[in-house]
This record gives structure tokens, sequence and C-alpha cells, in this order.
């Protein structure tokens, strides 16, 4: 179960960058139990994650901005999150329910998550994480229903999509 520690999950952090997967990445703040990243990402936005080893829980407060709660978007979006972990899919691409729960929020608008490690292997949730996110932005992103959308909130060029 790695890692346990906040600097252990710091490694795995600065891997994602390193590979080139995050555009940046540094800590912001940290106290006994519980670290704050800035991740630069996906559309070069700053995301914020918040690792807490004492509930082994991975808080991304902004995922998607600019979702209102009760639209079809964010309706959508956590049957999107609930199908990644659905026993019909790839074990390699699957959110094993009985290793970590991920959990869809809503607040004034901003879409965040939230993962628990319910066995405590915090690496599997950050993987997890990392790529649910991906998921997020390159798959339901791009289906189609969502091309305005990227364009207003993104301020993307409709000719270079």
């Amino acid at each position: 179960m790695i890692p346990v520690t906040l600097e252990e999950a710091e490694v795995l952090l600065e891997g994602y960058a390193a590979r080139g997967v995050f555009r940046g990445f540094s800590r912001a703040s940290s106290r006994a139990n519980e670290a704050k990243f800035n991740i630069r990402w996906h559309r070069d936005r700053l995301f914020e994650l918040t690792v807490n080893t004492r509930t082994n829980t991975l808080r991304m407060p902004v995922v998607l901005p600019e979702v209102a709660a009760k639209s079809s978007m964010y309706r959508e979006l956590r049957q999107f999150v609930e199908q990644q972990q659905a026993a019909d899919r790839l074990e390699h691409r699957r959110i094993d329910p009985g290793k970590s729960s991920v959990r869809c929020s809503n607040r004034a608008g901003n879409i965040g998550l939230t993962v628990t490690a319910i066995d405590g292997d915090l690496a599997y949730a950050i993987r997890k994480l990392v790529g649910l996110i991906q998921e997020i932005y390159m798959v339901f992103l791009y289906d189609g229903r969502y091309y305005d959308y990227m364009i207003e909130v993104f301020d993307l060029d409709p000719d270079h999509m």
C-alpha cells in the first residue's frame, strides 16, 4: 500500500510531471497529514489536489468549472464516473470499488472529485484519479455534446479543436 506518506504521494505525482502528463507541478502547502499540490494540466489550467493521509482521501475541488448542478452535463458526468467503476470495464482501466470510491460534487458550479482509498492504497487511488481526469478531458468532453462548453469555458478556437 504505497504511498502512505505525503512525501511518497509527492514522488508519485512528480513522476507524472516528469513524464509530461502534467505541464507543471508543485507542493502548495502542507501540514501534519495533508498536503495541497498545484498541477498545471489540461487546457493549461491550474488544478489543486489535496492529499490527506489520515482519511486516505484525494480531493480535487475543481475538475470542470461552470457546470450547473441541475444540468444534464453534470448528471451525465456522474454517470460517466460510475461507468468507470463498472465490473464490465477492462481491469486496468477500471476503478475497483473495493479499493477506491469516487464521489462527484458540484459547489457553486464547479465539479469536483473526491477519491477515498478504501483499503488505504493511496498509490492506487492517485493513479486512478489521474486516469479518471484524463478520461473526462479526453473522452467525456470530446463526444460532441460539449463542443460549445469547451469553446466558452476554455476559450478554445473552434477552428483548432
